[in-house]
């Protein structure tokens, strides 16, 4: 008899614990914080977006962080990517860089429901990983990101 690990068990085995924040809109010409990193260092194992409202115009977006202690980088993680007329359904997600101590691209699927390949994962000090556009522009997006504390104690909301 086959024996079956449950969706969210497997998941967390292998990526770690899972934050799902809905329908964030993209902020108006401005930096907002997306994620809060707490305690101490955790390794972001994936995160990326499925957009919930139709961008019509050109929201170009960056991810970045806002430690703590340092200096923020608003694109320290992904960099401008424009969002030029795309529907609900549409995939985000930080792609790997090419260049040491670079951000990578922020990739956009094609289509709603296009694959995306994000393969990027990367430590995160306590502070913001944030989000910034470059236009008040509609957009927004339900954001996935998963983690495994590298401190005890260490967590994300």
């Amino acid at each position: 008899m086959a024996t079956y690990i449950k969706d969210d068990t497997l998941r967390s085995v292998v990526y770690g614990h899972q934050i799902v924040k809905t329908a964030v809109a993209f902020p108006q010409t401005a930096t907002a914080n997306l994620f809060t990193v707490s305690v101490g260092n955790v390794m972001v194992t994936s995160l990326c977006a499925v957009l919930t409202t139709a961008t019509t115009t050109d929201p170009q977006i960056t991810l970045g962080t806002a430690p703590t202690t340092g200096t923020a980088e608003t694109n320290g993680l992904a960099t401008t990517t424009a969002l030029t007329s795309q529907e609900v359904g549409t995939w985000l997600g930080v792609l790997e860089t090419t260049t040491t101590d670079k951000p990578g691209a922020l990739v956009v699927g094609a289509h709603a429901g296009n694959v995306i390949f994000p393969a990027v994962s990367f430590a995160a000090a306590p502070g913001y990983i944030t989000i910034t556009t470059a236009a008040s522009q509609a957009g927004a997006a339900t954001w996935y990101l998963t983690y495994v504390p590298l401190d005890n104690g260490a967590y994300v909301s």
